[in-house]
C-alpha cells in the first residue's frame, strides 16, 4: 500500500515542496567598497582589511584572536581599562570600599532613637565654599558619577593609550578614498516648477499683473487660497526662469 501511495505521488504534476536555505548577499552599495573587495573572505575580514568597523559596539564574537593579542592582553589589562571608546555607555557605576570607622551620635534622651551623627574630628571635610546644606549628601560623593561613552575598538584600528605621534598614522587607502567623497558636497537640488503651476501662474500674471493682493483674494483662479508671500515667491521664480509680464 505504501509504495501505491508513492507511485501516485510521482505522478503527480506537483512538484516536491523542498526548503531552500537562503544565502546571504552581501550588498556592496558603495562603489569604492566594492571595487576593493575580495569574495573568498568573510564580511568581518573585509572590513578589518579595509580599516573599517563592522559593528560600532564592542566585538561579542566570531573574530579569531592572535597569540599575540592574548599575550599582550593579559600584561595590559589595567591599560585596557582605560582604553574605552565613545560610543558605548556604560552603566556600571563605581564601587568604593569603605573602611569600618568611629564617629559620635546624638540621640534622643526619651527615646534613645540617633537624631543626627556627629562628624569624626579625624575625618576631611569637604569644601563647602557656598554653605550648601546639602554638601555632605552630594551624588557626587556616591560613586555613581557617569562612566561617560565607552567602546572597545573590535579591530584595535583606535588606541587612546596612544601617543600623538602614534594617532597619525595614515590610513588605509579606501578610508582615505571614502574620506574624500564624505568631504565633497552634493551638488544642491533645484526645484522645477511643473506645467500646472507655469499655467497657474501665468493665469494670475495676465488677470491681475504684479499685484499680489489681488491674486491672493481672486478665488476663482487662486481657488488654493494662496497667501501673498507664496505667489510672490513663485512668480519670482518663474521670472528667473524666463517668465515676462505683458
Amino acid at each position: 500500500m505504501g509504495r501505491e501511495r508513492q507511485k501516485r505521488k510521482n505522478r503527480s504534476g506537483l512538484s516536491r515542496v523542498r526548503q531552500r536555505t537562503k544565502s546571504k548577499k552581501t550588498v556592496l552599495a558603495n562603489p569604492i567598497i566594492a571595487a576593493n573587495w575580495d569574495k573568498s573572505k568573510t564580511l568581518s575580514q573585509n572590513y578589518k582589511r579595509l580599516g573599517l568597523a563592522v559593528k560600532l559596539n564592542k566585538q561579542t564574537g566570531g573574530v579569531e584572536k592572535d597569540v599575540s593579542q592574548i599575550y599582550s592582553a593579559g600584561q595590559n589589562v589595567s591599560a585596557q581599562q582605560g582604553n574605552k571608546d565613545s560610543l558605548k555607555i556604560s552603566n556600571s557605576a563605581k564601587l568604593e570600599a569603605f573602611g569600618l570607622g568611629e564617629a559620635k551620635v546624638e540621640r534622643d534622651p526619651h527615646t534613645g532613637k540617633i537624631i543626627r551623627v556627629v562628624q569624626s574630628p579625624h575625618a576631611v571635610e569637604k569644601p563647602n565654599p557656598l554653605n550648601d546644606p546639602l554638601n555632605d549628601i552630594d551624588s557626587e560623593s556616591d560613586g555613581e558619577a557617569f562612566d561617560g561613552f565607552a567602546l572597545d575598538n573590535q579591530h584595535g584600528n583606535v588606541d587612546h593609550t596612544k601617543s600623538a605621534s602614534t594617532k597619525s598614522l595614515p590610513s588605509t587607502s579606501v578610508v582615505q578614498q571614502l574620506e574624500e567623497r564624505a568631504s565633497m558636497s552634493a551638488p544642491k537640488h533645484k526645484r522645477r516648477q511643473t506645467e500646472n503651476e507655469l499655467a497657474f501662474i501665468r493665469s494670475l500674471v495676465r488677470k491681475h499683473g504684479l499685484d499680489y493682493s489681488k491674486m491672493a483674494r481672486d478665488m476663482k483662479l487662486n481657488y488654493m487660497q494662496r497667501s501673498e508671500g507664496d505667489l510672490k515667491r513663485r512668480i519670482k521664480k518663474w521670472q528667473e526662469n524666463g517668465g515676462t509680464v505683458d
